[in-house]
């Protein structure tokens, strides 16, 4: 009897840790998918209303490729500081600096009158979006997903990179301040640092997966797998936010579309990104992730050829489609790849990734508003998709059976 009770004791509380584990889980997802949907919001609304931030400040393309710049320069600082600290501290602390900065660039945003000050507020919105970036990025893998978790989370940034473009468009249109949108926003993030600051989140890496070796960073750094996943991601972001950012000019300038209409393209954009999301995890069940990165890449690549060249609305808009279907796994796939293999140094893989992606839009987002004021947004938009050919050749000796799969 003794016996039997003991056992029932343990099935109990054995059902209890496991039930336990699952919410733990689940809270953890909702937290890195509703937060990757905030942090989506907040990365392409100033691409959404780029025309009105032209008008107010009296600027052109080269000046508002300044304010691009100065958010990637911000990300690119975030994610690198978010890198280290999560390694040794956890995601908590970073997950709480990221909202509080975003809380506060996103006011400020709402008010600055100077055009040094918007710069500024850019820096800071970018600054908490890199911090986000990593640290969203490293929940998933921490409770063990793979590709389809990955792009479960990602499809949350989606469907904020979509609504984005639409609340904006549709504020403006009802005669509303570009302005609003951003104060709006701020709300968000401040009831999800609250969750944060009262959920069980992960340890810091070393200490979870202790028993894995640990790399020296610069020796982590020179690994095929983390070069090659950082190469294409380089140029992957730099294509990915150039369209955010210049889409809504293109569709003003270029295909004469109406204010709204032109918000919606950058939707759409975001829309077929979501609905390829919705797949990548049943096509990883079949193909490798690097071929569906590669065939991803060369699928960007043809589609921004093509809204590059377009001339009206409609075909603009369905190369556009195409276009985000094609990045639709990419970024996921990439970050699904790489982290898998080091488990104890995820915030250095992470944020080492995030900050090379986003010195692409960096160096990209200056000299597209150059080219745009000089030769017109459609040059822009071929040159980006160079960029997409770039991480198509990246993945090629993977597929050619070049590099040795424990190699990548």
């Amino acid at each position: 009897m003794e016996h039997e009770r003991l056992s029932e004791t343990y099935v109990v509380k054995s059902r209890e840790e496991s039930l336990a584990a699952s919410r733990s889980v689940l809270t953890i997802t909702l937290i890195a998918t509703i937060g990757m949907a905030a942090h989506g919001f907040a990365m392409t609304l100033t691409g959404a209303v780029l025309p009105q931030i032209m008008q107010t400040f009296a600027i052109r393309e080269t000046a508002a490729g300044v304010i691009l710049a100065a958010g990637a320069f911000g990300f690119m600082s975030g994610s690198l500081l978010g890198a280290f600290v999560i390694d040794d501290f956890g995601t908590k602390p970073v997950l709480l600096a990221a909202w509080s900065t975003v809380i506060v660039s996103l006011a400020a945003i709402g008010v600055v009158q100077a055009y040094l000050l918007m710069v500024i507020a850019s820096f800071g919105l970018g600054l908490g979006s890199g911090l986000l970036e990593t640290s969203l990025n490293v929940l998933p893998t921490q409770i063990g997903g793979g590709a389809g978790l990955m792009n479960i989370v990602h499809m949350g940034y989606g469907i904020g990179a979509l609504s984005a473009p639409l609340l904006a468009g549709a504020l403006i249109a009802a005669g509303h301040s570009w302005r609003l949108p951003f104060w709006l926003t701020a709300s968000v993030p401040l009831l999800l640092a609250a969750r944060s600051l009262t959920a069980p989140l992960p340890a810091a890496p070393k200490i979870a997966a202790a028993e894995t070796e640990r790399q020296p960073v610069w020796s982590l750094l020179r690994q095929p797998m983390v070069i090659l996943g950082a190469t294409a991601l380089l140029f992957y972001v730099a294509a990915e936010l150039g369209v955010s950012s210049w889409i809504v000019v293109f569709s003003l300038k270029r295909l004469h579309l109406p204010q709204f209409m032109a918000s919606v393209s950058l939707s759409l954009f975001w829309g077929f990104i979501l609905i390829g999301r919705l797949g990548q995890g049943l096509l990883a069940r079949w193909l490798t992730l690097p071929s569906l990165i590669g065939g991803g890449a060369v699928l960007f690549a043809l589609a921004l050829l093509g809204v590059g060249l377009s001339s009206s609305g409609e075909l603009g808009l369905a190369f556009l489609a195409l276009a985000g279907l094609g990045a639709s796994g990419i970024f996921p796939n990439i970050m699904a790849h790489t982290n898998r293999l080091y488990p104890r140094q995820i915030g250095v893989i992470t944020g080492t990734l995030a900050t090379l992606a986003c010195a692409g839009s960096f160096a990209v987002q200056p000299v597209m508003g150059w080219v745009a004021e000089h030769y017109g947004l459609s040059t822009g938009l071929l040159g980006l998709s160079g960029c997409m050919a770039v991480v198509a050749l990246a993945y090629l000796p993977v597929l050619l059976g070049k590099v040795k799969p424990s190699q990548v």
